[in-house]
Protein backbone atom coordinates (compact mmCIF):
# COMPACT_ATOMS: atom_id res chain seq x y z
CA UNK A 1 0.00 0.00 0.00
CA UNK A 2 1.23 3.67 -0.95
CA UNK A 3 1.00 6.42 1.50
CA UNK A 4 -0.03 9.46 -0.44
CA UNK A 5 2.16 12.44 0.24
CA UNK A 6 -0.07 15.41 -1.03
CA UNK A 7 -3.98 16.54 -0.16
CA UNK A 8 -6.02 18.46 -2.72
CA UNK A 9 -4.69 21.69 -2.88
CA UNK A 10 -1.09 21.66 -1.86
CA UNK A 11 1.56 23.21 -4.05
CA UNK A 12 4.13 20.75 -5.86
CA UNK A 13 6.72 20.99 -8.38
CA UNK A 14 8.31 17.81 -10.42
CA UNK A 15 11.53 17.06 -9.38
CA UNK A 16 13.32 17.71 -12.92
CA UNK A 17 11.92 21.07 -13.07
CA UNK A 18 9.09 23.48 -14.22
CA UNK A 19 5.91 24.90 -13.13
CA UNK A 20 4.71 25.35 -9.70
CA UNK A 21 1.48 23.35 -9.41
CA UNK A 22 -1.60 22.32 -7.49
CA UNK A 23 -2.74 19.34 -6.71
CA UNK A 24 -6.58 18.52 -7.43
CA UNK A 25 -7.10 14.96 -6.54
CA UNK A 26 -5.63 11.33 -6.98
CA UNK A 27 -6.73 9.97 -10.27
CA UNK A 28 -8.85 6.32 -10.98
CA UNK A 29 -7.70 3.92 -12.72
CA UNK A 30 -9.86 1.41 -14.96
CA UNK A 31 -9.12 -2.34 -14.13
CA UNK A 32 -10.90 -4.35 -16.85
CA UNK A 33 -12.51 -7.19 -13.99
CA UNK A 34 -12.98 -4.75 -10.87
CA UNK A 35 -13.98 -1.65 -12.51
CA UNK A 36 -12.79 2.35 -10.85
CA UNK A 37 -10.60 2.02 -8.24
CA UNK A 38 -8.54 5.63 -6.64
CA UNK A 39 -4.92 5.34 -7.83
CA UNK A 40 -2.86 5.38 -4.79
CA UNK A 41 0.24 7.34 -6.81
CA UNK A 42 -1.38 9.04 -9.97
CA UNK A 43 -1.82 12.91 -9.29
CA UNK A 44 -3.73 15.48 -11.12
CA UNK A 45 -2.28 18.39 -11.40
CA UNK A 46 -3.14 22.26 -12.57
CA UNK A 47 -0.76 25.14 -13.39
CA UNK A 48 -0.80 28.01 -15.41
CA UNK A 49 1.23 28.74 -18.45
CA UNK A 50 1.38 31.99 -20.56
CA UNK A 51 -1.94 32.39 -19.20
CA UNK A 52 -3.83 29.48 -20.14
CA UNK A 53 -4.32 26.68 -17.59
CA UNK A 54 -2.77 23.29 -18.04
CA UNK A 55 -3.26 20.05 -16.29
CA UNK A 56 -1.24 17.02 -16.28
CA UNK A 57 -1.43 13.69 -14.13
CA UNK A 58 2.09 12.59 -12.62
CA UNK A 59 3.39 9.86 -10.31
CA UNK A 60 3.51 11.04 -6.66
CA UNK A 61 7.28 10.17 -6.28
CA UNK A 62 8.14 12.66 -8.86
CA UNK A 63 6.66 15.52 -7.44
CA UNK A 64 8.13 17.38 -4.29
CA UNK A 65 6.00 20.26 -2.04
CA UNK A 66 6.84 23.52 -2.55
CA UNK A 67 5.38 27.10 -0.94
CA UNK A 68 3.04 28.77 -2.52
CA UNK A 69 3.40 30.41 -5.59
CA UNK A 70 3.83 34.42 -6.78
CA UNK A 71 1.59 35.62 -9.46
CA UNK A 72 -1.20 34.72 -11.23
CA UNK A 73 -1.83 32.39 -8.35
CA UNK A 74 -1.35 35.53 -5.67
CA UNK A 75 -5.17 35.88 -3.76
Amino acid sequence: MTIRKFKPGNWVRHKMGGPVMEVIRYETERKPLVGEVLSEHDVLCVWYEDGERKKGVFDQRTLFKTNKPKGIFKT
